[in-house]
């Protein structure tokens, strides 16, 4: 199936001028000059989460007088937003990142260059970047690990976390075959790695984690005053189909980039029909072949129930050498306009044709 079919003419023409700069060197990408940003309105909230009575808010002094015992708000999102003076689509994107990061990984790349929170924003769709539950500027909870500390807890309650280091980031997110090794056709921009790796966070990954950030993104989409479309990527995949279930009536597509492998199974088989009234694209890149095969076995059971389902495999397409990191990567322009492509032939297209009650 051809993704750019239901493209306008002008789109097709930005997709033209994206392959062509994609095939540019990248000094000369660096280079891309933009116009100023015209911004309507801006801000930032926070959304779901539980107030509980936190024992121990100090994890230095069990008799502080500065941080007692006390109330505070746990398990929330944190999100900022831009919405475009030209607004020339209906539904903001909710861009979700993956584990080990937030979304300043939506923002400028590790060369400079602009991301999607951005290059979406110019391109006239509202953009809200997220920081899931325990990540960033959503805050963490420290009752436990400062309870641990002080004595209060055994070390058993103490959350799993753990952090992307460079030699795993490296071969994990497929810039190369072992650390400091590229791929010949990488998009990755290596030469700025050092400029990337501070993004990474930690994350709290114990299988509740699932639920909480499930719950809060869920509030989020609440707050929003029109329908959205959920942006994924990697562990945030199934968040983001759990959500959509959640919410139907408000969600209109999803775009899902590198969806985790185990993603799918841990869908319940029972919401599958829920979910199959709502567009999805998942984009892979290379040398990906079990998120492809993982991908297309879902799409196959998806397309069973009716669902419009797309599995946007890049090298398939011609486009070599993305990894996991596609948002960051040099051809992150490209791989957006692909996406703006599909959703005028799915999202916008079939938003009126809808159940009744969507």
């Amino acid at each position: 199936m051809n993704i750019f079919r239901q493209a306008r003419p002008g789109l097709r023409a930005s997709l033209s001028m994206a392959a062509f700069c994609a095939a540019l060197p990248v000094t000369t990408s660096l280079a891309w000059a933009e116009g100023p940003l015209h911004i309507a309105r801006q801000g930032s909230m926070e959304a779901g989460g539980t107030t509980i009575l936190c024992e121990t808010n100090d994890g230095g002094d069990p008799n502080s007088m500065r941080w007692p015992r006390g109330h505070v708000t746990v398990d929330n999102v944190y999100a900022t937003y831009q919405y475009p003076v030209e607004q020339r689509y209906p539904y903001p994107i909710l861009f979700n990142s993956g584990g080990g990061h937030t979304a300043r990984f939506y923002d400028t790349t590790p060369d400079g260059r602009e991301g999607w929170l951005t290059t979406f924003l110019r391109e006239g769709f509202p953009t809200y970047g997220v920081d899931r539950v325990n990540t960033g500027r959503s805050g963490t909870d420290i009752c436990k690990i400062n309870a641990v500390k002080l004595g209060k807890a055994p070390v058993a309650e103490l959350p799993a976390i753990n952090r992307y280091a460079f030699e795993s980031s490296w071969v994990t997110f497929r810039w190369g075959p072992k650390f400091g090794e590229p791929f010949p056709d990488t998009q990755f921009p290596v030469e700025f790695a050092d400029t990337y790796y501070p993004q990474t966070i930690s994350t709290y990954r114990d299988p509740q984690e699932t639920r909480k950030s499930v719950a809060a993104f869920a509030a989020l989409i609440d707050k929003v005053d029109s329908p959205v479309i959920i942006q994924t990527w990697s562990s945030s995949g199934l968040l983001g189909y759990l959500t959509a279930i959640e919410r139907p009536e408000k969600v209109k597509g999803i775009l899902a980039v590198e969806s985790s492998v185990t993603a799918f199974g841990d869908i319940p088989e029972d919401k599958l029909p829920v979910l199959a009234w709502i567009p999805i694209i998942i984009v892979i890149g290379d040398r990906a072949p079990d998120r492809v095969e993982a991908s297309r076995a879902f799409e196959k059971k998806m397309k069973a129930l009716g669902g419009d389902v797309t599995i946007d495999v890049l090298p398939e397409a011609g486009i070599h050498g993305n990894g996991h990191t596609l948002a960051a990567e040099k051809n992150n322009r490209q791989i957006m306009f692909r996406m703006i492509a599909w959703m005028e032939g799915h999202i916008f297209k079939t938003a009126a044709a809808a159940p009744k009650g969507r």
